[in-house]
């Protein structure tokens, strides 16, 4: 049973890519049925493309396709649009692909076959990993917006160090006492 982890599929859409496409019409039927919009390529530089003309809020891509690879289109995509979530699939488990995978900025890796719950399971956390580090982010830039102005609203610094403004007390005390004393007691006459 596939469930919805807290997230509203329906204002994500997802670029699923992959050359054979039986895969990747199964892919795009279960994501439309849980409620996302799905934008297909059958490979790398498809997938560019695709992305050029399109809102992507995350990526489905296989490893092994003609023109250009999951693990290039991965770092590609990890440098055109920073934060963009990556989940790499693959057939081929003989290899350290996993590894691989996150090497070249994908957020997630899973291996074929694989059940939907677990695809769906991946996608979600993976979506909603993405979302909460943007708020924090957003947090982050509205908090310094707040502090520089603050910084704005602050009175200008005191030129002089507290300790040079008490020095200077004192010595105009000390001027006035002695001034007092000579009012006080004033010199006599010989």
């Amino acid at each position: 049973m596939v469930e919805n982890i807290g997230m509203e599929p329906s204002k994500y859409t997802i670029l699923v890519v992959d050359d054979e496409e039986p895969l990747r019409n199964l892919i795009v039927t279960f994501l439309s049925k849980l409620g996302y919009s799905c934008v297909t390529a059958i490979d790398g530089v498809d997938a560019l493309d695709k992305m050029k003309g399109n809102k992507i809020d995350a990526v489905v891509t296989d490893i092994r396709m003609l023109n250009m690879d999951g693990f290039t289109l991965t770092r590609k995509i990890s440098i055109q649009y920073p934060g963009l979530p990556i989940l790499i699939m693959t057939a081929f488990a003989e290899e350290d692909y996993d590894g691989i995978a996150i090497c070249v900025g994908a957020q997630d890796f899973i291996k074929k076959p694989f059940s939907l719950d677990e695809f769906s399971m991946r996608l979600h956390k993976m979506i909603n990993d993405s979302e909460a580090l943007r708020r924090t982010k957003r947090e982050e830039d509205v908090d310094e917006d707040i502090q520089e102005f603050i910084n704005e609203l602050e009175p200008p610094k005191r030129m002089k160090r507290e300790k040079d403004v008490d020095d200077a007390k004192r010595e105009l005390l000390d001027e006035l006492e002695a001034s007092l004393k000579k009012i006080q007691n004033p010199p006599k006459n010989k």
